[in-house]
């Protein structure tokens, strides 16, 4: 324990240091509101300023490590604008003395897609308006608890696994938010699920989100423009599921000419380019391939040679694909169309090298698996700006997961005089079809109030995992399918909310969810009520309180600790009633006055109702069952607490977070109606994120984490089956399950490294996973080991059985560079 409070120490003593206030900058005809932002990163200052007074206005300036005035004074000289330092604000205006022709530097004007070419502007006075530019507000200024707005740039400065930079990876550093089984793209928030959460892509929910049994993501980072993610206080304009929330964003296109990326790594490449088309229209295509399946021929190759008897069978890929074509109608009417598609393949199994031979006698098998899986996304929308204070969004969209796997067995054995042959096909289908229909309106009838609204209708088709087999033994053929078959669902959802600022000190959220599910003739309701209040006694202080119920009509029922498409996506039906979470949560929050640090503390109690799990024993049922016949129903508990300190700006930022939480399960019909832990019920959590940008071209990234062991369910008896005098049927022995995750796994930690170097032409990412190589253990199996026993006899060899750990990854380097144009 004295080794973590040392890393932990160390850890924050690195990520409390204050940068130094010099900046750097290295502008060639920049965008102004794009330095500014780089200033407000490195110093954690505001600029104040009209969004008029620097339309564009290009920069070019180059500074090394020098003070803010001095940088200021050279963006601004020879103009007519002039700034003024207040506290933590940078206040930019016009100076009302007209300066001499000679002297004056015009603002260079470019034409946008949607807007014509200005005048320039006469130089008058204009009031001050604050432009807060930082893409996240801070919480002390927010109602919100548990919410968090990640960049795209946060999110590739996490090292990961090969060196992919991951979204859900990124967010598992957030406190509150555990990853699950090392190294995969899980997500499990304040004690739900991984199906409790919601992830969708430009606001449209996606139900498979992984890739290579969750170990990547299916988002592609390099065209990401950031994410929101809540986790306590919802807005009422997201429903559907009990634990979170996250909407990824995708860029717009460059207006300015064709720019891209091309990434290639040891697994996976990447290419991404947005551009213009004509003068109104912009467009952006990503694509991401793995390379699986190419590396895997060598390696599977070298293993077939070096085995006589039996030949492997390996092959995967996987691959997303998006696109997204934006177009201006006018200055207040834009229209986009987003298409996403992703695709995993799967090809495994073994097979004797004698199946195919007719003069090799004795006994052969060829098992063969071939699995399939994907998402598909149309998505068409307008955004309308009525006017200075209403817009709106209207969306159309398609989207579909699917999943197949086919298991195919042949066995073959020849003997002198006879042939006997037999052949087994299953084809598993799992898929889901949702049509989108969608309004959100955006209202602000004055400069305290932000009102929110809208409806949406989503036509639903399931297909729950149909299963045909198909049997030949000799001459006899058999086939079967069972009794699952498709369901249609139509859901209606409408919401309201206010987010309303009271005065100075006081700020209040509130809104209400309301849906319909209607399936095999029954409707289900849901009312959800949001609410949640901020008290700010300083203006570094804030004390925020919330309240938010959700409702789940679809839920998804995991086999394994893995993300695996076979796991079955299924809706409310028959005898279980949608399930429904109540949760209250408290908060502190603390800026400093220069915006450089932040500090919180945030509490929470979360009951849940209606969850869905498979019955213990479930697999003896009868195959050909109705599959909701292998289910139960019961309730769940989370509770805990989540503390962040964090340094926002400089040179050196990062965060430490730390989670004390509690989670359980009551079920009546599993582990005989006794409360047990949840699987991923770590009591504590801990993460540590540092980046230290050394200077222009050099970046260091550290993630170091640790928590308690995951719940396992350990098999500790068994019983010996019969033994009969029959040659064919030895007996043997069964596995007896004990106290549903009554054992905990040791204690998980682990370090992340990653150092991104810039050169001209893009940047290389050498990263290093599990850096000081401690293999965790991520579950325990049942196995045997010899003893040698002596006697008056003599000396003999037994077996008894005893509990193996698993250890699954050690060090892992990675390298890759990314190209620039």
């Amino acid at each position: 324990m004295k080794r973590y409070l040392f890393l932990l120490v160390f850890f924050s003593a690195m990520a409390l240091g204050v940068g130094a206030q010099n900046v750097s900058v290295n502008a060639n005809n920049l965008p102004a509101a794009k330095v500014f932002r780089s200033l407000v990163e490195q110093t954690g200052k505001n600029f104040v300023y009209s969004s008029e007074l620097l339309r564009d206005m290009k920069v070019s300036v180059k500074a090394k490590d020098k003070p803010l005035k001095q940088v200021l004074s050279e963006i601004f000289a020879g103009t007519d604008i002039e700034y003024k330092i207040k506290g933590n604000n940078i206040i930019l205006k016009r100076n009302t003395v007209k300066k001499s022709p000679a002297k004056t530097k015009p603002n260079h004007v470019r034409t946008s897609q949607c807007m014509p070419v200005q005048p320039p502007i006469k130089p008058t006075m204009l009031d001050e308006v604050v432009v807060v530019s930082r893409l996240e507000a801070p919480a002390v200024e927010t109602s919100e608890i548990g919410a968090k707005k990640v960049t795209a740039s946060e999110v590739r400065n996490t090292p990961v696994l090969f060196g992919e930079a991951d979204v859900i990876k990124a967010l598992q550093t957030q406190p509150g938010v555990v990853e699950g089984t090392e190294g995969m793209a899980g997500m499990y928030v304040h004690g739900g699920n991984a199906d409790e959460n919601l992830y969708m892509l430009e606001n449209v929910p996606l139900y498979q989100v992984n890739h290579f049994a969750g170990l990547f993501s299916a988002f592609n980072t390099d065209i990401i423009r950031y994410i929101d993610f809540f986790k306590s206080s919802v807005p009422a304009k997201y429903d559907g599921r009990l634990s979170s929330f996250m909407d990824v964003r995708l860029q717009n296109g460059n207006r300015e000419g064709h720019h891209g990326s091309a990434r290639l790594g040891l697994t996976s490449g990447a290419f991404n380019i947005s551009g213009p088309i004509g003068k109104k229209t912009t467009y952006l295509v990503g694509l991401r391939r793995s390379w699986f399946d190419v590396l895997s021929i060598p390696l599977v190759a070298i293993a077939n040679s070096q085995n006589e008897d039996e030949k492997l069978r390996f092959n995967y890929y996987f691959m997303d694909f998006n696109a997204r074509v934006t177009h201006c109608f006018s200055p207040k009417t834009t229209a986009f169309i987003n298409v996403y598609f992703g695709d995993d393949k799967l090809k495994t199994g073994t097979k004797d090298k004698g199946i195919d031979k007719t003069d090799d006698w004795g006994s052969f098998e060829d098992d063969r698996y071939d699995m399939h899986w994907g998402n598909l996304l149309v998505q068409t929308g307008l955004n309308q700006r009525f006017n200075s204070g209403m817009s709106a969004e209207f969306t159309a969209a398609y989207t579909r997961f699917f999943s197949s796997m086919k298991h195919d067995y042949r066995y073959i054995d020849r003997m002198q005089n006879q042939i006997t042959e037999s052949k087994s096909v299953m084809n598993t289908d799992n898929n889901i079809n949702d049509w989108i229909f969608r309004g959100d309106f955006d209202w602000h009838p004055n400069d305290n109030n932000r009102v929110r609204f809208g409806a949406n209708y989503v036509r639903h088709s399931f297909l729950p995992a149909r299963t045909t087999r198909h049997y030949e033994v000799g001459a006899t053929q058999m086939a079967s399918r069972d009794s699952t078959w498709a369901y249609g669902a139509d859901e209606f959802n409408a919401y309201i909310e206010d987010d309303w600022k009271i005065n100075d000190r006081f700020r209040m959220n509130v809104g209400m969810h309301a849906s319909l599910f209607h399936i095999n003739g029954k409707t289900n309701h849901g009312i959800s009520p949001r609410l949640s209040i901020s008290y700010r006694p300083s203006e570094n202080w804030a004390v925020k309180g919330a309240y938010t119920r959700t409702t789940q009509y679809v839920h998804q029922l995991n086999q394994s600790y893995l993300s695996l498409p076979t796991d079955q996506w299924i809706p409310i039906t028959g005898k279980f009633k949608p399930q429904t979470s109540d949760k209250i949560s408290a908060g502190g929050y603390w800026q400093s006055p220069d915006g450089v640090f932040a500090a919180s503390v945030e509490g929470y109690w979360k009951w849940m109702r209606n969850l869905i799990d498979y019955r213990d024993e479930y697999y003896l049922r009868p195959p050909l069952d109705m599959w909701n016949a292998q289910l139960c129903s019961g309730k769940g508990t989370a509770k805990g607490i989540d503390f962040k300190v964090e340094k926002v700006f400089g040179k050196v930022t990062g965060h430490i977070a730390y989670s004390l939480a509690w989670a359980d399960r009551t079920f009546a019909e599993k582990n005989g109606g006794r409360t047990f832990p949840a699987k991923f019920d770590n009591r504590h959590t801990i993460n540590v994120m540092l980046n230290w940008k050394i200077n222009d071209k050099v970046k260091l990234n550290a993630s170091w984490t640790g928590h308690s062991g995951n719940r396992f369910t350990l098999l500790n008896q068994v019983w010996d089956g019969p033994t009969f005098d029959d040659a064919e049927w030895m007996g043997g022995e069964s596995p007896l399950r004990a106290e549903i995750n009554s054992y905990q796994l040791p204690f998980y930690h682990r370090l992340d490294l990653s150092c991104v170097v810039n050169n001209r032409h893009g940047y290389w990412t050498f990263s290093l996973y599990n850096a000081y190589c401690h293999m965790n253990t991520v579950a325990v199996k049942r196995g045997y080991r010899d003893v040698t026993v002596t006697t008056q006899n003599g000396v003999y060899t037994t077996s008894e059985p005893v509990f193996k750990r698993v250890k699954l990854l050690p060090v892992i380097p990675s390298i890759s560079y990314t190209w620039l144009f």
